[in-house]
This record gives structure tokens, C-alpha cells and sequence, in this order.
């Protein structure tokens, strides 16, 4: 190489060096592994925390066994939530976004689902207990009514737009289950054309015969901030 083109080079890299200064010089700081955009389908550790203490004060306040469930890293679909159009008999195309964050617990019957864009508890189930004394269905109901109140304050303003069920699962020689049930039954008639909800908007409390809140559901607010979405979009 001769002379002058050696000393082209030297006058680039020093032109580039000079570049890559001035640019964190003037207020743009260098990179580090928390400015880094989050990998797709990974929860954060922020989103992953604030959704832990939402459903840990859901579990305390259905009460019984402790809280035991832990958090899964990449986000999933939830059970019971989701708005598709049918493209022809066999495929259908999902409208909305059905990113949960996921919980798991010590057996295949333990998980959770939390919604990361409210913090709200969408589901929660855990195994029955059917210790202690069995209780009449109205006290039953009772109890879940203050459960409700605790977890979900907006049931008062919601329940006159649903549809109550009360039904029972007996036979068990150690106890019976009760499912407690709230169905949004006017909800399709809102969809925009062709789109169709998987389940009716729906609240459910399961609960055993002494009392024991072992399973919960509310799929009402998911369902009606789609609406909204919809309402923007369109």
C-alpha cells in the first residue's frame, strides 16, 4: 500500500471515531443490555412482578390454601378468551390480541392467567379442599358475592347487564362443587359483521360444599375493551 493511500485510511477511521463520539457526545448515551428492546413474546420483569401481586391478592382473598403458583417467562393464550371471523367452514382468523401472562402451579390443575395490559386476574384454578363443615347454597353464594367484591369492584355496576346460574356438581363422596356464573348473553349481538366470540363473556366462581374458592373466571372486561378496539379501528 502506498504512502498516500495509507494515509486515506488513517483519515477515515479517524473521521468515523470522531463520528461515533460526537453522536454520544451531544446526549444520545451508548447502549446497555436495559435500553435493549424486549425479545417478542417475552415477559418482562416489571410486567411479570406487577402481574404476581395481582393474582397473589386474589388467591389471599379467595383464602385457604397459600399462594403457589409462579409466573411463566414468554407470554400465551388465554383459555376462554377470543374474537375470530370464519374465513370458510374449517379456518377462521383471530381478531384480537390474546396475549396473557401465564401462571403455573404444583399439579396440571393449578394455573393462572393475568392480563398484562390492566393487571387484571382473568383466571385462577388451584385443587379442591373439601375440609370443614358443609354450607347451605345461599351462604355459599354469599361467600362468593364478597369474593367477587374484593377481586373484581366493578361487579355491583356489572352484574344487572348478565345472566346468573347457579349450578352444582354432586355425587363426590367427599363433598360437592359449586359453580357460581355470570353470562354476558347480549355480547354478540355487538360484534362488528362476521366476527364471532370463542364463549360468551362470562364470570364463574368455583367453589366447593364448605366453602372453599377454588377456581375463578371473568372474561367480561377482556371482551368489552375488544369492543372498544373495535370501535377505533373501524
Amino acid at each position: 500500500m502506498t504512502k498516500t493511500a495509507t494515509n486515506g485510511v488513517i483519515a477515515l477511521v479517524a473521521i468515523a471515531v470522531l463520528a461515533v463520539g460526537g453522536y454520544y457526545l451531544f446526549g444520545h448515551k451508548a447502549p446497555n443490555s436495559g435500553d435493549m428492546t424486549p425479545k417478542e413474546g417475552v415477559v418482562s420483569q416489571a410486567d411479570l412482578s406487577q402481574a404476581t401481586a395481582s393474582l397473589k391478592s386474589a388467591v389471599e382473598a379467595a383464602g385457604g390454601a397459600p399462594y403457589d403458583f409462579n409466573g411463566q417467562p414468554t407470554y400465551g393464550s388465554y383459555a376462554n378468551f377470543g374474537i375470530v371471523q370464519q374465513v370458510n367452514e374449517v379456518k377462521s382468523v383471530g381478531l384480537v390480541d390474546e396475549m396473557a401472562i401465564k401462571f403455573t402451579g404444583k399439579t396440571d390443575n393449578e394455573y393462572a392467567e393475568v392480563d398484562p395490559k390492566t393487571n387484571q386476574v382473568i383466571a385462577f384454578h388451584r385443587e379442591v379442599d373439601y375440609t370443614g363443615n358443609a354450607k347451605t347454597s345461599a351462604e355459599l353464594e354469599n361467600l362468593v358475592r364478597a369474593f367477587l367484591a374484593k377481586v373484581y369492584p366493578n361487579f355491583a355496576q356489572v352484574e344487572p347487564t348478565l345472566t346468573f346460574e347457579n349450578n352444582s356438581k354432586t355425587g363426590r363422596p367427599e363433598g360437592s362443587n359449586y359453580f357460581f356464573t355470570w353470562n354476558d348473553m347480549d355480547y354478540a349481538s355487538q360484534l362488528p359483521n362476521g366476527a364471532e366470540a370463542e364463549r360468551a363473556p362470562f364470570i364463574q366462581v368455583g367453589i366447593t360444599s364448605n366453602g372453599y374458592i377454588f377456581s375463578y373466571n371473568n372474561t367480561i372486561d377482556l371482551y368489552r375493551n375488544a369492543l372498544k378496539e373495535f370501535s377505533v379501528t373501524q
